[in-house]
């Protein structure tokens, strides 16, 4: 598994939930790699072909006395589709960009969700611009990744990301330049010239706009793996204390032989152990399957699940007594390897007139054991 180190990291530190927008950051930039070098194949097949033609037109010229350029189509095929290679590079132009526009997005949840634990910013309103504004509040987190990324919206760089997209996208269409020198036999494929908000871009290099940022955004990614690994491999996380993983499992047997049959449970509930003196107001939960230590016979990996549980039991460490429950805080309907996006789901802790939710949880509701992602505490009673 790709990245296991970083995510054991993430787990242990209780912040296992930025690592899809790490993961998320690294398919964006790999998806921009392959339309970079599709980019460049596309300007190179054009500019060989058109070059191939005007050279051939000398050729006539003085091998005849008449040389002619005649109009032609240079076209490419695009999955059977035959477009013109000058509307082909545009495509995967604009499409890149969008690809880095959004790399940028994803690296703020990034960073929001790494260093910021439980005060992290909702996902719907952590922008860069307001990650970036909320750094400086956590004086822990210093060094020159930070000075970096509290400076990102001031590099040139991201800007033209921004700003190019922005016009794209709100204001006018954006085109690129392809022109082929009749004479000096040179091609060259730049971007439009634009302004947004008195900020001017000139016609640049197509390809090499792309490189440029491209090479950037990897920079900043492989960066902040390094700084937030090197930080937690010395320090924890100081917003992550309603966090916890997997509840344990009881299960009660009524005779050892339905034990042995697993069939015929009389008492069953998830639960988590708490001091009944210190109980907090909520918790946060999310499941866990570590498979990083297995042998070398077996695959090493690691999965993070959703809380799939209406209802935990809070238990007192001291009597094991339960002394509450609790309860999800959203509406949502969970499942192992749905479309949610990974969350420690949060519950709130109910310690009053819960008798009667938990003894309908224990007696009613349908309840499955996780054996992997749940410690099972098995009791059963005597024939």
């Amino acid at each position: 598994m790709k990245n296991i180190e970083l995510l054991k990291l993430l787990v242990d530190k209780k912040v296992a939930d930025a690592f899809q927008f790490f993961t998320s950051c690294e398919y964006k930039l790999d998806m921009a790699k392959m339309n970079y070098d599709a980019l460049v194949n596309l300007i190179s097949k054009y500019q060989s072909e058109e070059l191939d033609l005007i050279k051939q037109v000398f050729t006539d010229a003085r091998e005849t006395g008449t040389g002619v350029y005649k109009s032609h189509k240079n076209v490419v095929d695009f999955f059977g589709i035959k477009i013109d290679t000058t509307i082909a590079i545009e495509k995967v132009f604009y499409e890149t960009m969008g690809l880095l526009h959004s790399f940028f997005d994803t690296f703020a949840q990034w960073i929001n969700s790494s260093l910021f634990g439980e005060k992290a910013l909702p996902i719907k309103k952590a922008s860069l611009l307001n990650v970036i504004k909320r750094l400086p509040e956590y004086s822990e987190y210093s060094g020159q990744f930070i000075a970096d990324f509290l400076d990102i919206i001031n590099d040139d760089r991201y800007v033209f990301v921004s700003d190019y997209n922005n016009t794209q996208k709100h204001r006018y269409q954006l085109y690129v330049h392809n022109e082929v020198d009749f004479f000096a036999l040179k091609g060259k494929v730049d971007t439009q010239c634009f302004s947004k908000d008195g900020r001017k871009h000139i016609r640049t290099d197509v390809a090499s706009v792309v490189l440029n940022i491209l090479d950037y955004c990897k920079a900043l990614l492989l960066n902040s793996k390094s700084f937030i690994e090197s930080y937690y491999n010395n320090n924890d996380c100081n917003y992550v204390e309603h966090r916890l993983y997997n509840p344990k499992t009881y299960l009660y047997f009524e005779n050892e032989s339905d034990y042995k049959q697993m069939k015929n449970v009389k008492n069953h509930y998830c639960y988590i152990e708490v001091n009944a003196h210190n109980v907090l107001e909520q918790y946060q939960v999310m499941l866990v399957s570590d498979h990083s230590d297995a042998d070398e016979n077996e695959d090493k990996n690691i999965e993070i699940y959703n809380s799939i549980y209406p209802i935990i039991m809070l238990k007192d460490k001291s009597n094991n007594q339960i002394i509450g429950i609790l309860k999800p805080e959203d509406q949502e309907q969970y499942k192992f390897s749905d479309e949610h996006y990974i969350t420690y789901r949060r519950y709130k802790s109910i310690t009053s007139d819960y008798q009667s939710e938990m003894f309908k949880s224990v007696c009613e509701d349908d309840f499955k054991c996780y054996p992997l992602l749940s410690e099972v505490i098995v009791y059963y009673g005597t024939d």
